[in-house]
């Protein structure tokens, strides 16, 4: 009975911890991510029809890579925002699998938010840089 509140008093005081969870249970923000990615490629599709801004608020990273205002060559954009758009949201999963596993999960979903409006941002502000002839 001794060592049971042993354990408990150095959990109070703010001592190592034990693990209860475990397996894949923590990695789920992960697996979503790379869950979701079928279907945010088939909505892609769906909004490229609406035009480029719906199309930006889906892959905001697509269109920062193909941004004016950077100057990257033609053939390398090509190839690399064909592998954001399969990357992007297993990106956000890796992040907030890493941010979920320190346990701070409300923190871990504010941050895959936070990385994503970045993106949205960054197209504002390169499509405003944009507009002025170089």
């Amino acid at each position: 009975m001794a060592s049971s509140s042993a354990a408990t008093a150095r959990r109070k005081r703010g001592g190592p911890k034990t693990s209860t969870g475990g397996g894949w249970k923590m990695w789920w923000p992960l697996l979503l991510g790379i869950a979701i990615t079928p279907f945010t490629i088939r909505l892609a599709g769906i909004l490229t029809l609406e035009g480029p801004k719906a199309f930006a608020l889906l892959y905001p990273w697509v269109d920062v890579l193909r941004s004016r205002v950077l100057h990257t060559p033609a053939d390398l954009v090509g190839h690399a925002y064909q592998k954001m758009m399969y990357l992007q949201f297993p990106l956000y999963g890796l992040l907030m699998t890493v941010t979920f596993r320190a346990g701070r999960h409300l923190r871990a979903f504010i941050i895959g938010l936070s990385v994503h409006f970045t993106g949205l941002i960054l197209v504002i502000v390169l499509a405003y840089l944009g507009q002025f002839p170089q």
